[in-house]
């Protein structure tokens, strides 16, 4: 989520992780990503750290970008970070989070943003979708990836539900054109 978020500092709002019980958000302004919590980690089976445990719900609170990429464990690479991190305090100055990597655990405190976040729901289009394609996401972002080493605007064309989806990016001196099947469910 902190790596969405905004990098400039003009808006505190959009350089912050925004947190409910329900989902946590984070966006740049032209990028937006909201994730539900999820229905099966509960507050009573974060792992057992003695003397501490997790709150079981919040009120909405935000927390910024940056000190939510540090609640990480340092030099775990595919830990579940969701599955290991919980909060223990919250207040109207810090939140508290409890980390473990299940052999150790530590309490971080990092303090509240003060602002509101952008009321984003009004930002998602309304209505039937004119085009819908399935595609494995890891794939997807190595292909994008690659290619926007060529060029940082890649240009994506739909050509329905069970068609496979057309990427092209280049410069004056050299284009790329890519192509993603579509998974059928």
């Amino acid at each position: 989520m902190a790596k969405i978020a905004s990098k400039s500092g003009m808006r505190e709002e959009l350089a912050s992780v925004f947190f409910t019980k329900e989902k946590t958000v984070a966006m740049d302004g032209i990028r937006l990503l909201e994730v539900s919590v999820s229905t099966t980690g509960k507050a009573e089976e974060f792992p057992i750290v003695e003397g501490m445990s997790a709150m079981r719900g919040c009120s909405p609170f935000m927390v910024n970008a940056k000190q939510v990429a540090e609640l990480k464990p340092k030099g775990v690479k595919r830990l579940p970070i969701t599955e290991f991190v919980a909060l223990k305090h919250l207040d109207d100055k810090s939140v508290e989070f409890l980390t473990t990597d299940v052999e150790s655990s530590q309490v971080k405190q990092v303090r509240r943003v003060d602002a509101k976040f952008p009321d984003y729901e009004q930002i998602f289009p309304q209505g039937t979708a004119k085009a819908e394609v399935v595609l494995n996401g890891e794939m997807f972002s190595e292909l994008l990836k690659v290619m926007s080493g060529l060029h940082k605007q890649v240009r994506v064309k739909f050509y329905g539900k069970e068609k496979s989806l057309v990427l092209e990016c280049g410069t004056a001196e050299q284009k790329a054109r890519g192509l993603m099947m579509p998974i059928r469910e």
